[in-house]
């Protein structure tokens, strides 16, 4: 396997099959989250009688005559605003879903569009589209699989070292014993982790293109992504290896770009709140948002969909190495 190779043709088939960023965008790891915080003030208030105790020697007084402003109350805003509440919970828990759905479209709609450019066979949107939708399924089963070996590693990594913790806490009161014993549990997991979770992701990176590409069952994805990576040792971990390095050095250089992109479209807000025009300056800073919300989101698909390629023809590289398969241009832009 020429690993530069298998870069330059991750990145050229990223770039000139553009309509797969929609789907690398849900498929690199983008989460949706909401966050929601009571305001600082409302209507009602406790009564005078709850902060009797607090003038009390003893009790907390602070000191001075009492000047409490009026209390808020937060069951009779939960109360008063329940309806609000439940809609935004709704929101939020349908466009958590909505991101789940495409999340695990983009997943197969990526690795057989992948699989099928590299066989030199045509693309488009509305195909990957179709395809991601007829693995729907397969790998949401993969996904549960997986989350239910992970949580089982963990739980036999963590029980035994927390049972350790507990054992020479409750068996002796030496400081040192328990700082020492702490600490050794602590790089003993990290260990762990490391050994047992770095080769389990590249197991699951192949299982999942067993099921898109080659229409294994989802069990059964796993035990031959398992023989995959164990048949290519080395190569599996060097492709890890590889793809961390270029994922932290791009990483970078999008952050440094998008940093400079940032300040240079703020940079009319900040003048305009310098000199003290507010409602300009946040006019200003909602145009700059608005313009830089599409960069990201353009940046995150490609570098989604560039990740995605990139493991999907290191494995058919893996899978069928006297082939030699080159990427061919897509049709699709």
């Amino acid at each position: 396997m020429n690993y530069g190779d298998l870069i330059k043709d991750a990145f050229w088939l990223t770039l000139r099959n553009r309509y797969l960023w929609f789907f690398g965008f849900f498929a690199g790891g983008t989460s949706v989250g909401g966050n929601f915080s009571f305001p600082s003030g409302g209507s009602g208030g406790f009564d005078d009688d709850d902060f009797d105790d607090f003038g009390e020697p003893g009790q907390g007084d602070f000191g001075g005559p009492s000047t409490a402003a009026p209390g808020f109350d937060p069951g009779q805003w939960i109360f008063d605003n329940l309806a609000l509440i439940l809609a935004i919970v709704a929101l939020v828990a349908l466009i958590a879903l909505f991101f789940i759905v495409m999340s695990l479209i983009s997943q197969g709609a990526l690795a057989e569009s992948v699989a099928a450019i590299d066989r030199g066979e045509s693309r488009r949107f509305s195909s990957a589209f179709r395809a991601g939708v007829s693995n729907f399924w397969r790998v949401l089963g993969y996904y549960l699989l997986f989350i239910l070996i992970a949580l089982g590693l963990l739980l036999a990594i963590g029980v035994p070292l927390a049972l350790l913790a507990v054992g020479v806490f409750a068996g002796t009161e030496s400081v040192g014993a328990r700082i020492l014993t702490v600490v050794l549990a602590g790089l003993v997991g990290i260990a762990l982790l490391i050994v047992v979770f770095i080769p389990l992701s590249i197991i699951g990176q192949f299982a999942l293109r067993e099921i898109v590409v080659r229409r294994e069952r989802v069990v059964a994805s796993i035990g031959s992504g398992y023989r995959l990576f164990r048949r290519n040792l080395g190569k599996s971990l060097l492709v890890w290896l590889i793809q961390l390095a270029v994922s932290i050095g791009v990483g970078i250089a999008l952050l440094i770009a998008l940093l400079l992109v940032a300040f240079v479209l703020a940079l009319p807000a900040i003048i305009l709140a310098v000199a003290g025009y507010t409602t300009a300056a946040i006019v200003a800073g909602i145009v700059a948002a608005l313009i830089l919300l599409p960069i990201l989101l353009v940046a995150a698909g490609a570098f989604g969909t560039f990740g995605h390629s990139y493991w999907t023809l290191a494995y058919l590289r893996l899978v069928a190495p006297t082939e030699g398969a080159t990427p061919q241009p897509g049709q699709g832009t």
